[in-house]
């Protein structure tokens, strides 16, 4: 059986239509569902290195100075706004926004850094992928701080607009990235994306209803070396 594939609708072209076979059909959607089966499972992977080392990572992550990263960011949300912190990690951040004032919901998807984190907050932490959220204009702010890193590529768009859905008019989202290109493995097995300033910035323009307010990039301290990122804001539209 053959089935004929029209391109460019509306455009006029001498072109003869290009031709697919049912076969060749076939192994498109084969390959499409094989590359979500192999990227879902590097992420059961890096949560599973999450469930395994969440003491570990709590400790090392929980007193990270990043300040000035949510001032730049509270300076959008209005006091006692609303702020789910999506991949709330240690906690960390969670409870700052708490102590100066404002309601949080922390998410994250390792049960066992949740309840760490729980503990350190003071609040029950939500336990969900950042894949399976479906807030609708519920928060002033969404942080996510080195969390969207490790979601796949090809899910950053779906990603994105559940964001931008969950958030309020007007209401402000704070990411950021490893600097860098592609995606790969770490050493300890954890699966990241790596951007650059102008891929991030391509992606996002491609995402109705979220407008860029600053991009920018530095270089921190990280373990044992240097670790360049590549920072984010991004607002609602009024809908």
């Amino acid at each position: 059986m053959i089935l004929v594939l029209h391109t460019n609708r509306g455009i006029t072209s001498n072109k003869k239509p290009k031709l697919l076979n049912v076969a060749d059909i076939m192994n498109v959607n084969f390959k499409q569902s094989s590359n979500r089966f192999v990227e879902k499972q590097k992420l059961n992977q890096t949560l599973s290195f999450y469930q395994n080392n969440a003491s570990g990572y709590f400790a090392e992550t929980v007193d990270m100075d990043i300040s000035e990263n949510r001032y730049r960011f509270l300076k959008s949300i209005p006091k006692g706004g609303h702020i789910l912190d999506l991949g709330c990690g240690s906690g960390r951040d969670s409870r700052f926004f708490l102590e100066n004032g404002y309601e949080v919901t922390p998410l994250d998807a390792s049960a066992e850094l949740a309840q760490l984190a729980g503990n350190f907050v003071g609040k029950r932490v939500v336990v969900q992928s950042i894949q399976e959220i479906t807030y609708r204009n519920r928060f002033d702010g969404i942080w996510a701080c080195a969390s969207l890193l490790h979601c796949a590529k090809l899910e950053m768009d779906n990603i994105l607009h559940r964001i931008c859905i969950a958030l309020k008019p007007q209401g402000i989202t704070y990411m950021s990235f490893k600097q860098g290109e592609g995606e790969r493995i770490d050493e300890k097995g954890r699966f990241f994306n790596d951007y650059t300033e102008e891929e991030l910035q391509g992606v996002l323009d491609k995402i109705h209803g979220l407008v860029i307010v600053d991009l920018w990039t530095e270089t921190k301290p990280l373990r044992n070396g240097w670790q360049t990122w590549v920072n984010i804001l991004a607002q609602k539209e009024d809908d």
